[in-house]
């Protein structure tokens, strides 16, 4: 607290304190002789002629009448408080001299209780670490069974892949997206411009910018998620947005701008997307579909070094090996199954634990009411996952073993748990104290207002 921060507001506390300690004598002052006067009239209540005289009577009167009336009682204002606490009070004002010993340890204690209500709240406990780690365990093993390495793309296109999830994954994208169906989306589903796939096709474009191979993965308007937003984007503008020399670039294209309201491109869009992620290669081989999520854009971290290459070149190598967005859904499988696992074990452990309400357990597990315990629990099972798919890595010496999936987890959630530990997690406290304080005042003013209103009709 700075020298000056809170002076008006600690001297003026100061002020009412001895305001109220001089009320609270009056008070003891005011019994005392109530005592005394009711022990001096005791004597007189066997003497009926004293209570039925003229006198007495009339005094009882004026007394009642004016008991019953409303009074206004003196009021004072912020102003003349702050004021006169200030012609009180010269020198500076510290919390120990309006807090008592008693008061500091009543503050304390109430603080202790709301942190660990707090804790109990959003901190883990040992069955946490434990569904983590055994969960993140599970979809490793998962993923070191039934899931191989992406074939190359110049595999025959209806050549069954290895893999239990591969070939399940493998199956379902040919029976929903056979090559006539994707030839039609594509004749149906032109985009121009950000379809560009040779240097021909763009102006001005840097060397080596894009080429057949790559293009889908170059071209941001292939990525399953952002491209709804470059796409659209270039579509309108005719132009052709890549990373290129770690850099996101938008370049002209020889392909003019394509026709049509932005709801009518986000359709189009949707329809070319499809047309590409199982369509196969004019060799009839199982080709390069679309890339998995983001791929594009981490060839940003070209500035990363791996090996003797870079971040960026490896990302480039493994799409053009065949590692695109049907291997990303073989991936998913393992870490949808560890989500669904995370899910109902924490529902299972909050209820006969904690006796907390099925309704209330779940939507701590659901993405947009997630309960940042739940999130870092989360972030252990994918760094548990990840952690034994770099072993696998490692000793297969193939980075085509990776399993996109659970390392995109682990940096989604990994940075939400980590900020919600570093930043997140002290605001939300304090701002629970606060408002639950705030409340308290409240509730407080309410009381003093209804004091007020009874005292209002006592006699002045």
């Amino acid at each position: 607290m700075k020298k000056a921060s809170y002076q008006k507001e600690l001297k003026a506390i100061k002020l009412l304190q001895e305001r109220s300690s001089e009320i609270s004598m009056t008070h003891e002052l005011i019994n005392t002789d109530l005592e005394s006067i009711k022990a001096a009239l005791s004597g007189l209540i066997d003497n009926q002629e004293v209570l039925n005289s003229p006198d007495f009577i009339k005094n009882k009167k004026k007394h009642l009448e004016s008991m019953s009336g409303i009074g206004q009682l003196k009021d004072s204002s912020l102003e003349q408080i702050h004021s006169t606490a200030e012609s009180n009070y010269k020198d500076r004002i510290s919390l120990s001299d309006v807090l008592t010993e008693q008061d500091s340890f009543e503050i304390n204690n109430k603080i202790n209780l709301r942190v660990e209500a707090f804790n109990n709240q959003y901190g883990l406990d040992r069955w946490d670490y434990a569904i983590a780690g055994s969960c993140g365990l599970f979809a490793a093993m998962l993923d070191i069974l039934c899931v191989k390495a992406p074939p190359k793309p110049t595999v025959k296109w209806e050549q069954e892949v290895d893999g239990v999830f591969n070939k399940w994954v493998q199956q379902a994208f040919n029976k929903i997206i056979p090559p006539d169906l994707s030839n039609a989306l594509s004749k149906a589903n032109p985009i121009g411009a950000p379809d560009s796939s040779t240097i021909a096709d763009l102006v001005g474009a840097p060397p080596i910018s894009i080429n057949p191979l790559n293009h889908r993965l170059k071209s941001l308007a292939h990525d399953p998620i952002l491209g709804f937003i470059f796409g659209v984007i270039d579509m309108l503008n005719g132009t052709c947005t890549v990373v290129t020399n770690g850099t996101i670039k938008s370049i002209p294209s020889t392909k003019p701008p394509t026709e049509g309201s932005v709801f009518q491109l986000l359709g189009r869009m949707l329809g070319h997307l499809l047309s590409d992620v199982n369509a196969p290669s004019a060799k009839g081989n199982r080709g390069m579909g679309l890339p998995a999520p983001f791929m594009g854009i981490l060839r940003m971290f070209e500035g990363i070094p791996v090996g003797n290459s870079n971040f960026g070149k490896q990302i480039e190598s493994m799409y053009v090996n065949g590692y695109d967005f049907r291997q990303f859904v073989v991936t998913s499988i393992p870490m949808t199954i560890m989500e669904v696992m995370l899910r109902a074990f924490y529902v299972i452990k909050q209820m006969k634990l904690y006796d907390r309400p099925f309704g209330e357990s779940i939507m701590d597990t659901m993405p947009l009411k997630i309960n940042p315990r739940f999130r870092i629990v989360l972030a252990l099972a994918y760094g548990t996952s990840s952690s034994i798919n770099a072993g696998k890595m490692y000793i297969t010496k193939n980075i085509l073993n990776a399993n996109y999936a659970s390392w995109l987890g682990l940096a989604w959630n990994g940075f939400h748990a980590l900020k919600w530990v570093a930043f997140d997690r002290h605001l939300k406290l304090w701002d629970g104290i606060s408002q639950r304080e705030i409340e308290d005042m409240q509730q407080i003013i309410i009381d003093l207002d209804t004091l007020s209103e009874r005292a209002s009709r006592l006699p002045i």
